[in-house]
């Protein structure tokens, strides 16, 4: 997680999957410290005690998810290719660190410090496809929409989880939908949703560019 140490990290990595796996915040230190494999005495060097744990992994979270999607999406110019393409990173995320998933899955809509997670670079990418004339949505309807794609993407995240649809097949849909919600017509919200994220296919149309035309002409010549 960004802006940690190596045990740090190691003992928030270990904080997020007891949250996950109990649904509540509540833990001791004695359980803690076995969950991270280190001594009691390395909990409280790095934290001093648990209060407020948990808003610090969620916001740690949060950050380093941004993070990521800001270095993913950089080459894609497109608000809703970028959409597209961070909602199906976060499906794929969830099928390769199912704690993570599960983490979301349980606060994603509830905790504070999360909300970062849905008003980081999607609320950004919003506000660019509004400004293009990409989505239909009104201005004042931007809180409603990002309640709307959080309980989109967290279902979504679920039926990975409990092995009801594979990443990709989540992926898809949830971005084919999510855009066709948004204004984006089918047909084109579909195309959109079928291209893999740079992350899922880096260097897969490098002479490209991160154009949508560029994008949309390489998938129709990978269908051809």
């Amino acid at each position: 997680m960004s802006g940690a140490s190596g045990s740090q990290r190691q003992i928030y990595r270990a904080a997020m999957q007891l949250f996950a796996e109990r649904g509540d915040a509540r833990m001791t230190v004695s359980e803690l410290a076995q969950a991270a494999g280190v001594a009691r005495g390395t909990i409280y060097n790095n934290l001093g005690d648990l209060g407020g744990l948990f808003d610090l992994v969620a916001a740690e979270l949060a950050s380093e998810l941004n993070q990521r999607l800001n270095a993913a999406l950089a080459g894609l110019d497109d608000p809703a290719l970028r959409l597209a393409a961070g909602l199906r990173l976060c499906l794929r995320r969830t099928h390769e660190e199912p704690q993570w998933g599960r983490f979301l899955c349980r606060f994603g809509c509830s905790a504070a410090a999360l909300q970062e997670v849905w008003r980081g670079q999607p609320l950004a990418d919003l506000h660019a496809g509004l400004a293009r004339g990409r989505y239909l949505f009104r201005e004042d309807q931007l809180d409603s929409v990002l309640g709307f794609i959080s309980g989109a993407a967290i279902g979504a995240m679920m039926t990975v989880l409990e092995g009801l649809k594979t990443w990709r097949e989540a992926g898809v849909d949830l971005a084919e939908l999510t855009l066709t919600a948004l204004g984006v017509p089918r047909e084109e919200a579909r195309t959109i949703a079928l291209i893999d994220p740079p992350l899922l296919a880096e260097g897969a149309f490098p002479e490209r560019g991160g154009t949508l035309a560029g994008q949309l002409l390489a998938v129709r010549e990978l269908e051809a």
